[in-house]
């Protein structure tokens, strides 16, 4: 019987008790615990890719439509990037917003198009590439039977 199962056990116990300690403090704390990772899954992102299109969908509802930007980058890559500031007699607020999507091949890039819905969600798609058949006639030799054999 081999010792290495036993001494793994007693090695992740401290993990699994900070684990625990953890999970009780996002329960008493849920809107302060692991923000940026709640934030990723909170489900106001999403991205999609069906026969026609690949889509990705952001809530960017806290910037106003001047403060985001839109590239392609490298041919396969879009940013998604949105800065807010603001400033009063209380203090500032700042708030930045950035995404990078890979675009997968077979897309075609230079028909990207985006939309910003009233409710602050930003719809970006990139329809499929449509592959042109192109057709040509091949012609027919022909071949003397006598001059194929040797």
């Amino acid at each position: 019987m081999s010792l290495f199962p036993l001494i793994f056990r007693e090695m992740a116990r401290p993990l699994r008790m900070m684990e625990h300690q953890m999970r009780l403090a996002e329960e008493l704390f849920p809107l302060m615990a692991y923000p940026r990772i709640r934030d990723a899954s909170d489900g106001k992102e999403s991205v999609t890719q069906d026969r026609e299109k690949f889509q990705v969908k952001l809530d960017v509802e806290n910037f106003a439509p001047e403060e985001i930007t839109i590239k392609a980058l490298n041919g396969n890559a879009i940013v998604v990037e949105a800065k807010h500031e603001k400033n009063d007699e209380n203090g500032s607020i700042s708030r930045q917003l950035f995404r990078k999507f890979v675009i997968p091949k077979g897309h075609d890039m230079k028909k990207v198009e985006s939309m910003l819905s009233s409710d602050g969600v930003l719809t970006i798609t990139a329809p499929n590439k449509v592959e042109q058949v192109e057709e040509r006639s091949i012609p027919i030799t022909h071949v003397d039977a006598s001059e194929g054999k040797s």
